[in-house]
């Protein structure tokens, strides 16, 4: 009966809205931010021991089978991997938002790896198809700038490099331009393929609302509460950037020993040097 009454009453909402802004130019607000530690403890250790580790894979491509596509695909993923988790410890990134972008693509390039070696299977040529698709997006941005009347001398994009790079491999006028998605299956059908539903579900999707700047990612991160009833607990912007966020750094470390667990069953490390990498995830 209560909740009918309540259904049946005629609200002034204008009455409301006047009260709740006179009510909150009566008070200042109360704000309060999360605090998270960096728990980056043994960083500089474990970045060492990856500079060991990848120096060794480098050397072996280059000694054994320097032409090898999938040598070449696998550690050149690996690599770009790596690059981002030095980035977020050189640039003391690891409670940052930026690491969340790192830390998604570390986690798609070991799932890209998985996928790439069980498709192997039924497609020999898929390492030089995952390359043709990469340069493909490339011709696509070149092709577009040749459009344009600017020659955009400031911008972040070196065209003229990207320019070489597309015709790296061969003339562009054979390389396709199709840009659907690599092989068809996007990254979540990808992970389910390769058993990483869980891995994609539990950080890939969360890690994507802040590299797409989605409502979830910009409140966790950008916005601070306010504690006052008279504010009705609003948000502010965090333009102090007060609010960090959990670090990334144990993520990095657990998924870049998957990938050179991988690495490691076709250029077989040292088991001294396996073993010192890998104590750091526990």
């Amino acid at each position: 009966m209560e909740m009918m009454v309540l259904s049946m009453e005629i609200l002034n909402s204008t009455f409301l809205e006047e009260f709740w802004w006179r009510i909150s130019k009566m008070s200042e607000c109360k704000l309060f931010f999360m605090k998270y530690p960096e728990n980056n403890e043994n960083a500089n250790r474990y970045v060492e021991v990856l500079y060991e580790v990848f120096q060794y894979f480098t050397n072996c491509f280059t000694a054994i089978n320097p032409l090898d596509k999938k040598s070449l695909v696998l550690l050149g993923l690996a690599t770009y991997s790596y690059k981002r988790v030095i980035e977020i410890h050189e640039h003391n990134l690891y409670n940052s938002i930026a690491a969340r972008s790192s830390i998604r693509t570390v986690i798609e390039n070991y799932i890209m790896m998985k996928y790439l070696i069980k498709a192997e299977e039924s497609q020999d040529d898929i390492w030089e198809k995952y390359q043709m698709y990469g340069v493909g997006l490339y011709k696509v941005v070149v092709a577009r700038f040749r459009d344009t009347e600017n020659d955009l001398p400031e911008s972040h994009v070196d065209y003229k490099y990207l320019e070489i790079l597309v015709n790296e491999m061969m003339d562009e006028r054979y390389l396709d331009m199709d840009t659907s998605y690599f092989d068809k299956q996007n990254i979540r059908d990808k992970a389910i393929l390769v058993g990483e539903k869980e891995l994609f579900g539990l950080y890939y999707d969360y890690d994507s609302s802040f590299e797409h700047g989605l409502w979830g990612a910009i409140r966790e991160s950008s916005l601070l509460k306010c504690n006052s009833p008279a504010h009705q607990y609003h948000c502010v912007p965090d333009f102090e950037n007060k609010q960090n966020l959990k670090s990334v750094w144990p993520d990095c470390i657990s998924t870049m020993n998957n990938t050179i667990k991988i690495l490691n069953e076709f250029f077989a490390l040292p088991e001294s040097l396996l073993n010192e990498v890998m104590k750091f995830d526990k």
